[in-house]
């Protein structure tokens, strides 16, 4: 490791929902001014792997038969703050066809990044050039000078072509435990791996995990039944705690911070508002950056998956196959593909300020969502024997490169969000997929049944009735 991460003495990262980088930071850098000051490792391309008017997607299925495209064309800036909506397919089949097309997929593509257009509109039936809407900088302010203050990746890869369980359980365990989807009904005894929690504790390592919500249980939790502990409970706090903990400079070595996915959504989940999101990460920021701790804190904002939202660059193959269960996994998947791109930002005021920066493996392995765990793995010397035995996170490269200045510099000032978030959504519609999964994994939890209760619970406000009842009943999760 570098040096300089020494000074660091607590990691805190914040996981958001469903956003490609195009989608979010795509136009980061398209005007003359600011430009990246400096492109880690120093032989990668000196220019930000961002969008171009240039770029569009075919409307008409029969361009895939040979017909002149239909061209749906990238556009900067969206319509709305709730845009795409509806939410967009992520499971792994429709990431295969948005990303291939029709075609099976193969290193060779003749389609790449072709069919986000087409997927959306037959899939979700609903306005597709939508998908093609990707945020500016004057709509995402907080995300975007956060970027440009501190460090973004172009090449940062969702671990699995798919929706939220498999890339979440990637993030803290190194795999899915061959899952390639949610599940029809998200079960949390087939994600029953051993997790990063589980290591920071075997090498008495404080951590907490932070939810922005008054309602559901922290998802982290409800995903690794080894976590459902009660001895484990005050790891498990709210986002006020988290505000308290950078008051008093008290923070564990290492945090994970997750948004409000139900009730009051600033998840970023589509089609929920992102203005949400920002006013969410300016909360952290506020936080962080006023902490007695400032200079010793490392922030990474992420998140899971692309969730369908459009980004023109193909995940790379030759992944590492994490283990057993995963050789081959479910559909057969060997999980030796990427997931499509995310935003990856990282903060600290060691980081030179305009940083842009890629993988610096010698053996050419891409960033993907295990190179945090790489990265703690590095940080605290966990030894091998302790540590997690993914063969995806021996492979990933960690994150030391980024932290180049050798004094913290400044502390910026970052953009406030551009609005106020309408984050009340009506409680009628129907559970998305990951509000789903909250429900039939807590259901597992608390020894119901999975199946049946998603039955009965079918809205946004039935799942707000479930959970209120529950944490009435029980005070705590």
């Amino acid at each position: 490791m570098a040096s300089i991460l020494s000074q660091v003495k607590n990691i805190v990262v914040v996981m958001l929902e469903n956003r490609s980088l195009d989608n979010m930071c795509g136009w980061l850098y398209s005007n003359s001014s600011p430009q990246p000051s400096l492109y880690l490792p120093k032989q990668s391309p000196a220019a930000y792997n961002g969008l171009n008017s240039s770029l569009w997607n075919p409307s008409n299925v029969s361009y895939f038969a040979g017909d002149p495209a239909i061209k749906v064309p990238v556009v900067n800036g969206a319509s709305s703050f709730t845009v795409p909506d509806p939410d967009p397919e992520e499971t792994f089949a429709n990431v295969n066809y948005q990303l291939f097309g029709p075609e099976p997929p193969s290193m060779n593509p003749k389609w790449p990044n072709l069919g986000f257009v087409v997927n959306y509109e037959y899939a979700t039936a609903s306005t597709a050039n939508q998908i093609m809407q990707c945020y500016n900088t004057a709509e995402v302010p907080v995300i975007s000078s956060l970027a440009q203050n501190f460090a973004i990746s172009d090449a940062w890869y969702s671990s699995v072509p798919t929706q939220t369980w498999p890339n979440r359980s990637f993030f803290h365990a190194g795999t899915s435990n061959g899952n390639v989807n949610n599940g029809e009904v998200p079960d949390p005894f087939d994600w029953d791996v051993t997790n990063i929690f589980n290591v920071l504790d075997s090498v008495s390592v404080d951590w907490r995990v932070y939810s922005d919500t008054i309602i559901t249980p922290s998802l982290t939790r409800t995903m690794f039944p080894n976590l459902w502990d009660p001895f484990l409970d005050d790891h498990f706090a709210g986002f006020d705690d988290f505000q308290d903990d950078c008051a008093n400079n008290s923070l564990p070595p290492y945090s994970f911070i997750e948004p409000s996915f139900l009730f009051e959504p600033n998840d970023e989940h589509p089609p929920h508002d992102v203005s949400a999101g920002e006013q969410f990460l300016y909360k952290i920021w506020q936080a962080v950056s006023s902490s007695p701790g400032y200079n010793n804190i490392l922030l990474i904002i992420t998140y899971d998956e692309h969730g369908g939202c459009y980004d023109h660059v193909m995940p790379p193959w030759n992944a590492a196959i994490p283990d057993a269960a995963s050789d081959p996994g479910e559909s057969g998947f060997t999980f030796n593909r990427f997931g499509v791109r995310v935003p990856m930002i990282v903060v600290s005021p060691y980081v030179q300020a305009g940083t842009v920066f890629r993988s610096d493996s010698e053996a050419g392995t891409p960033y993907d969502h295990t190179s945090v765990l790489a990265t703690l793995r590095d940080w605290l010397n966990i030894p091998a024997n302790k540590m997690l035995p993914s063969a995806r996170i021996a492979a990933a490269p960690n994150l030391a490169q980024v932290l180049t200045r050798s004094t913290p510099a400044p502390i910026p000032v970052i953009t406030p969000p551009a609005k106020a978030a309408a984050t009340h959504l009506p409680l009628h519609l129907p559970l998305n997929d990951l509000q789903m999964s909250l429900v039939t994994a807590s259901a597992r939890r608390f020894g119901q049944h999975p199946a049946t209760m998603l039955k009965s619970i079918v809205s946004r406000q039935h799942a707000v009735d479930y959970f209120t009842k529950r944490k009435t009943r029980k005070n705590h999760y």
